[in-house]
């Protein structure tokens, strides 16, 4: 079998846009042997750019088979391990981050005090820029008919993982406001593609004919993007990306210093102060599980039924799956967590910042990117 970073670039059906000019830059990626770090360390080096991959000494790096970026090993609780491989970069993509965890304490350990020693090893390395890789569960879920922007304030409480996650964005607030390392916040929501081993229960089961719909109510609309975009609109941020505020003035008119717009309200204004240096990205569709589910059927050329579940069936379900979990020492795709997020009223952003500001364009609308995963998933023989 041909390496799967080799044969990833073999199913690119679609030359990836063009971003800077290639000015090489020495960059450093956190999560490198992850789903998206693996693809931003592949995006950046064929762009020209010094990569180097920071992987821990037990990371599996299959991802990072045929890339010729340079390894370094450090962990997110070793600040002067990833201040010395920080040395000499001058832009730092924090990817690395926990997705599923049984409780509140280990998702804060990895997502917001992991995200506090990469500010701190960066300052001591003398990185000029952060961009730290959130979600769009930081911000909590969107209004059941408007998408979340970035100037909306945040509703805490949904998912352990959303709260973590914002708690990394507050500590990246904190290390802006000191004025040696600019910030930019990257919040992606549903992420899919070659890799990736949670959409890929939900394509399993559209192959088996079934989708499982949350809820009894109206379908909460969602977004999604494929992580070729995702990893696009990474590097567009960090080299294009506007900082968070530093100081006083537009600072203290931020959401992440506890102002920002009712989550039902949209001001005209694309560049409003409250959201500044956060970007939202997408493939600018606006998706339900359900009709999610029947473009996964449709990619893998076959049907699939919608079948909706009760709350507390989901809830059910997501209880015997932690449970077993933790017989099993391993957090399930399912957990308690994300059924709760799953039944809130949506996980729908709003891109157009991105587009104005960055020049964000995705190259996979939904349904070209689910047979591209398909494809590739297929000639991995994961299906």
């Amino acid at each position: 079998m041909r390496s799967m970073c080799g044969h990833l670039n073999a199913c690119k059906a679609v030359a990836a846009p063009a971003l800077s000019a290639r000015v090489s830059t020495r960059v450093l990626v956190t999560g490198a042997s992850g789903f998206i770090g693996s693809h931003l360390v592949e995006t950046l080096h064929t762009r020209g750019q010094q990569v180097r991959a920071m992987v821990r000494k037990t990371s599996k790096l299959g991802h990072l088979e045929g890339c010729e970026a340079e390894r370094v090993h450090a962990s997110l609780d070793d600040v002067e391990a990833m201040s010395a491989a920080m040395a000499g970069a001058e832009i730092v993509y924090h990817v690395a981050g926990l997705t599923a965890a049984f409780n509140q304490a280990e998702f804060d350990r990895a997502n917001t005090e992991g995200t506090a020693k990469v500010f701190a090893a960066a300052r001591q390395a003398g990185v000029r820029r952060v961009v730290y890789v959130s979600s769009l569960m930081a911000a909590g879920p969107s209004h059941a008919d408007v998408a979340r922007r970035e100037h909306h304030a945040h509703r805490r409480g949904y998912t352990h993982y959303g709260d973590s996650k914002l708690g990394g964005e507050q500590v990246a607030w904190e290390q802006a406001q000191g004025g040696e390392i600019e910030a930019v916040i990257v919040r992606p929501p549903l992420v899919y593609g070659p890799r990736d081993t949670d959409v890929l229960q939900m394509i399993k089961s559209a192959k088996a004919g079934i989708i499982a719909q949350p809820g009894l109510g109206r379908p909460a609309w969602l977004s999604a993007i494929h992580a070729l975009d995702l990893v696009d609109g990474i590097i567009l941020a960090g080299e294009r990306g506007t900082a968070l505020p530093r100081g006083l003035g537009d600072a203290g008119e931020h959401v992440l210093a506890g102002a920002g717009a009712p989550h039902d309200h949209v001001p005209d204004d694309p560049d409003h102060p409250a959201g500044r240096g956060i970007y939202y990205f997408s493939d600018g569709g606006r998706h339900t599980v359900t009709s999610f589910g029947k473009a996964a059927a449709a990619a893998l050329g076959s049907r699939a039924m919608s079948m909706r579940f009760p709350g507390p069936a989901v809830l059910t379900v997501a209880a015997i799956n932690t449970f077993i979990g933790k017989l099993r020492g391993k957090a399930p795709a399912l957990s308690l967590d994300k059924a709760r997020g799953s039944l809130s009223p949506g996980w729908w952003c709003d891109d157009s910042k991105a587009v104005r500001e960055l020049g964000y364009h995705p190259r996979f609308p939904l349904t070209e990117g689910l047979e591209h995963t398909v494809h590739w998933l297929r000639e991995q023989r994961w299906l």
